[in-house]
């Protein structure tokens, strides 16, 4: 069986500008975003490989999303993006459980 991170555009959900890919049988995602990279916009990706590590990452993302100061154009996006994936997940851990 293939990761559904193989194929974004088929498996992915999207928020803006922002993919988010997520494997339940590995319990990970990979958040697809664009970053600057010089004169032009890349697309970065991020893996994580726990609701530990989402949860960082979404604490983080969030914070930049609400300060009016850093201007970081995708946060809230991003943001969504995490917090989308933890949900997914941490459901498919509960109805394993039960």
């Amino acid at each position: 069986m293939s990761s559904p991170h193989s194929n974004p555009d088929l498996h992915g959900t999207r928020f803006g500008q922002v993919v988010v890919t997520v494997d339940l049988a590995l319990g990970d995602c990979v958040v697809i975003a664009p970053q600057r990279a010089g004169v032009t916009t890349a697309p970065r990706k991020m893996r994580l490989n726990s609701l530990d590590e989402m949860r960082g990452a979404y604490a983080v993302q969030h914070r930049l999303a609400r300060n009016a100061a850093v201007k970081h154009p995708h946060a809230a996006e991003i943001a969504s993006a995490l917090k989308f994936a933890g949900e997914q997940i941490a459901d498919h851990e509960r109805k394993k459980r039960t």
